[in-house]
This record gives structure tokens, sequence and C-alpha cells, in this order.
């Protein structure tokens, strides 16, 4: 993903096609109309007005929300005027990136911690520091931990807007008819993990197992256990000098090893794409996965009785972070237009889209009861209830690497502690993998 372009021509036709595909940006093929202006409008018009671009990842239906909820900002904001730019998901932040680099940014874009913080320290993003200050109550008003982890060395270089959490989605009716207790704010590992061994079942040679995991495979969702612990594989969120192969990280690695061995846990190395599905089709217990997908479920899936839990804790209350926002190239002309829109996305706008599409809470968090009031008017007040504990979680861990090296270091990840899970290779490997990442992050300094 941030691997420089070295050969001149290359960049050339990197160029032409990204400005290619901005001339017809859309979420997928369903939308009519194609997206003609250049995303570098900033200030242009009259001297009395303003224009504004804004860059977004959502679908089609979300996109339209959002352009109906941008009349009301430009109601408020008589001389500003804003279009959506929706662009595809997949190879968004490739995108993003390249039109960074060649000064193309839109004036408003969708933005991963990662890229806020890499690009911010190469100068390439708006310094909006000042504001932490000249907006202070604002700022004070937002979940704990959560400006902090997008500042880099002490600067901001975008704004929050939506948090991702993992939890655990369950079927209410297999529970029920294993006779298991539904989990609740507060489970344990012990409690997930024998809940899984009981959901477990093998009818007629077809195994079912009582945990999948589409997300948070991997050591960072393993990291849950050893953090709350005080014994976290990373030391921080933003900045990582080093990472930790724990005790306590390799005791919750052998129990989820038994879990696989057992099939309590369905083991991590195939494909997690059908999870969902299964999960939806009645057909999976639990599934440790994003908030994200509570949106279809509520919307195309209203005979399945599910439920939401938040990720166990091993002692104090943890959650994982996974922060995504908004962020502005250095070079806009109106700035001062630019913090209005930026700050209106990230409160009122979704104030006005969530309910519609529940797909997140807020970082904002008096916005975030829009989101939560949703989730109980479909009736899950138990979800709203969980993302809540998760969002005030008393530690945060990181979902993964944020530096530039991150991709070097993922290698010794990805042939490594998935083969450790499934009882593939030795527990001993995490030290190797411990080792190559080190490595990485020392060469790197």
């Amino acid at each position: 993903m941030f691997k420089s372009i070295k050969k001149s021509a290359f960049l050339l036709v990197s160029i032409v096609l990204v400005l290619g595909v901005l001339s017809a940006c859309s979420s997928n093929n369903n939308n009519a109309a194609s997206e003609s202006s250049s995303p570098s409008a900033s200030g242009q018009g009259s001297s009395d007005s303003v224009k504004l671009t804004m860059m977004t990842w959502e679908g089609p239906d979300m996109t339209n929300a959002i352009k109906e909820s941008m009349k009301k900002f430009e109601e408020a904001n008589p001389g500003i005027t804003v279009e959506v730019l929706p662009s595809p998901l997949k190879d968004y932040d490739t995108k993003i990136n390249q039109l960074i680099s060649i000064n193309q940014a839109p004036d408003v874009f969708m933005v991963g911690n990662n890229i806020e913080l890499i690009s911010g320290k190469n100068g390439q993003l708006y310094d909006w520091t000042a504001k932490l200050t000249e907006d202070k109550a604002f700022f004070d008003d937002f979940y704990p931990g959560i400006v902090s982890n997008w500042q880099a060395d002490g600067k901001l270089y975008g704004i929050p807007g939506l948090m991702n959490t993992y939890g655990i989605y369950y079927n209410k009716k297999l529970f029920k008819d294993a006779g298991v207790p539904e989990p609740k704010v507060g489970w344990s590992y012990k409690d997930m993990l024998d809940a899984a061994s009981k959901l477990a079942s093998n009818k007629d040679g077809v195994q079912m197992n009582g945990l999948y995991t589409v997300q948070m495979n991997d050591p960072f969702g393993l990291n849950n256990y050893a953090a709350s612990a005080d014994a976290p594989f990373t030391e921080g969120i933003t900045t990582t000098s080093k990472v930790t192969v724990s005790d306590k990280l390799v005791e919750v690695v052998n129990l989820y090893r038994d879990g696989v061995k057992s099939g309590a846990i369905a083991p991590f190395n195939p494909s997690t794409e059908n999870y969902p599905s299964l999960f939806k089709e009645g057909k999976i217990p639990m599934m440790q996965a994003g908030q994200w997908y509570a949106d279809d479920l509520i919307r195309t899936a209203k005979d399945l009785e599910w439920g939401y839990a938040p990720s166990p804790a091993n002692g104090k209350s943890v959650a994982v972070y996974d922060a995504v926002g908004f962020a502005s190239p250095t070079s806009v002309k109106n700035p001062d237009a630019v913090y209005k829109l930026i700050k209106f996305v990230s409160t009122e706008m979704y104030e006005s889209v969530l309910p519609k599409f529940p797909v997140a809470p807020t970082t904002y968090k008096p916005s975030s009861q829009a989101y939560f009031e949703a989730l109980k008017t479909a009736g899950h007040p138990e979800m709203a209830e969980a993302l809540n504990a998760m969002l005030q979680a008393e530690v945060k861990t990181p979902v993964r690497f944020l530096e530039p090296w991150a991709s070097k270091a993922q290698q010794f990840i990805d042939v490594t502690f998935r083969n450790v899970i499934d009882g593939k290779a030795p527990v001993e490997d995490l030290k190797k993998m411990e080792e190559g990442i080190n490595d990485v992050i020392a060469s790197e300094q």
C-alpha cells in the first residue's frame, strides 16, 4: 500500500488512471449518474462562493443519504456548496494515497487512522492542531482515547468520525437449544470458550464449530486477552518500538489451539468470507466480527434471532481501537469552510444518516446516541449496551500496525500465526515471529 513508485513512466500511468477513475467514480454500477467534477475544486466559483469536494467509500444507498444531509449543511452555511464523490472501498487506500501524492486529493476525504498518521507526518495533510484549543469543548466530547490516537507528534491531521468495534454475534436460538446462557457485558474468555465448546456439534459428519472468527484472527485479536492482564503484544496504538509475545499471549494461543483441536473453534487458516452468510442463515452459533454486519442483519434477516456481546476480557475491560475519519490535503484554499464541513460530517451528518444505516457508532459521544437509538428501535438494545461498553473500555488495543513498516512486519504474522493456532506449527514459532517483527522495527528506526 505504501510502496513508492520508482519508475516515472509507471507514475504517469497511475496518475492518468486515477484521474480517469475520478471522472466517473461511483460505489458500484447501480449509480445512475457519474461524478464529473475534479476533486481539486476547492475555492472554485465566484468570489463570494466556495465549492468543496468530499470523497467517501460508502455504498450507493448510504452515499445518497450523505448527499441529502449536505443540503442541511449548505442551508446553514450560505455560499458553501458540497459535491460528494463516492468511491468504491476496494483499493480506496491506494487511490487516496496516489491523489495525495499528486496534489489532487478532495478537500475532505474519508481516511483510516494509519493513512492519516503517515500522510500527516509526511507533511501532506492539513494541520488542525490549533482547533484543539480553539474548539476545545468539541474535542472534549469524543470518547476516551480517540483524539489522542489521531495525533502524530502532538499534531492533529484529521478528525475521527466512526469507530469500528469487534464483538461477538450470537444465535439466540442455538444458545437456547444448547442450554447455554446468552453472553453479556463483563463476560470472560472462559465464558466464551465454554460456550463455544457446548455449542459445537457434529451431525451426520457435518462439523459445526461453536466460534467462528471473521476478523481478529491474528495476534491483535488475541492481544485483548494479554492486554487485559497488563501483558500486551504492542506497547501502544499509534507507535510501536517493539512487540512482545508474553506468557499471557502464549496462554490464550494455547486455549485457542485446544479449541480448534476439539472443534469448539473454527480453524484460522480457511477463508472467512462465507461466515457472515452462514451466520445469517442460522448455521453459526457465534461469530466474532465487526459491528457493521448488524446493518445488513437488521435490514435483511428479520426472522433471525441474534444478539451481540462485547469482546470478552481477562481482567480489565478491553476493546480494540479502530477509528476512521476525515482529513484534508495541505493545499486546501478555504480551511475555515473545510473545517466546518469536517465538523458537520463527524457529527450532524451521522446523526441523520446512521438511523437509516446503522453501520458504526460515532467517535463523537453525543452523536453516537442516534446510532444507539437505531439499534434499540431495531430490537437490539444489547448491542447498544455492548458497543457503548467497548467504546468506554479501560484498555484500548490496536487492530493493526499503523506505522509505515506495517506491511513488512505483517509478513511474519501471515506465515506464522494461523498455522500455530491450527496446530500446524509449534507455539515456539511465535518467538520467531516476535524476533522477525522486532528486526523490522529496529531497521526502520
